[in-house]
C-alpha cells in the first residue's frame, strides 16, 4: 500500500482497514487533520491497485487514521470479503 503526500509516494502498511477508513502505519510522515490524500489500495481480491480518495481525520507518532471521501463497488466488495474471511480465522 501507498499514498501521495505532496510529490512524494510514501509506502506503508495499514491495520484497522473497514468500509469506514483505515490506519496508515507510518512514521515517514504526518499529515494535519483534513489533508486529503490519494491512498493506492492493494487488496487480494483485486486484480489492479485501487486509487482511494481519503482524509486524515488524527495521527499519533507511528501513523494515521484516515477516512475515505469514496470508494467504488469494487474496493467495497474487496474490503468486505477481507472482513468476512477475518471473522471465519480460528481465535
Amino acid at each position: 500500500m501507498s499514498f501521495e503526500a505532496g510529490d512524494r509516494r510514501i509506502e506503508c502498511r495499514t491495520r484497522d482497514l473497514s468500509l469506514g477508513g483505515m490506519f496508515l502505519d507510518t512514521t515517514a510522515v504526518s499529515l494535519p487533520f483534513g489533508t486529503e490524500l490519494t491512498v493506492t489500495l492493494t487488496l487480494p481480491m483485486l486484480v489492479d491497485p485501487a486509487p482511494v480518495r481519503c482524509v486524515v481525520r488524527w495521527a499519533i507518532a507511528s501513523g494515521m487514521g484516515v477516512s475515505f471521501l469514496s470508494l467504488r463497488a469494487a474496493e467495497t466488495w474487496a474490503i468486505n470479503q477481507l472482513s468476512v474471511q477475518s471473522r471465519d480465522l480460528p481465535r
